[in-house]
């Protein structure tokens, strides 16, 4: 079985994260995003220390992006392992079903992202650039997400 990962292309460096392949609409979603640039240039507009920074795709009239629809709808994930901690992907939504857009947040721990497993889908973790992690601003741009396999 093939592994996927989606490397942050940034300024201080690459953030690698291996996608989780038990969040196949999520992660199938996220890369066919990544893969058609509509992550390129983008900036992690909220930044909260112990909680999450988060980023989205870039709106406009001609960009059509996919949405991540399958956030608490069935089946949301082949195993019950949805957890947030520390260095951890995630799609956000309102908590609602379809209202997950593409947006997506690094979770920056466990106290205070507890309450996110049972709204969030959490679809992939950190492999390489940990400690770039900690170091991202606000408005910081990711230049562009590149997915690779192996």
């Amino acid at each position: 079985m093939k592994t996927m990962y989606a490397t942050f292309k940034m300024d201080r460096g690459d953030i690698k994260f291996r996608l989780y392949d038990e969040t196949p609409i999520h992660t199938n979603r996220f890369i066919y995003n990544a893969n058609n640039n509509h992550f390129k240039g983008i900036e992690f507009y909220r930044v909260e220390p112990g909680f999450c920074i988060q980023s989205s795709p870039i709106e406009g009239e001609d960009i059509i992006h996919s949405r991540m629809y399958d956030e608490i709808v069935e089946p949301r994930r082949s195993k019950n392992n949805n957890f947030h901690a520390y260095g951890v992907l995630s799609a956000c939504s309102t908590g609602a079903p379809h209202t997950s857009v593409g947006a997506f947040f690094i979770s920056l721990g466990r106290n205070n992202t507890r309450h996110l497993d049972e709204t969030q889908t959490s679809f992939g973790i950190v492999v390489e650039g940990m400690h770039l992690i900690e170091q991202i601003q606000k408005d910081e741009i990711i230049h562009n997400i590149i997915i690779t396999e192996s």
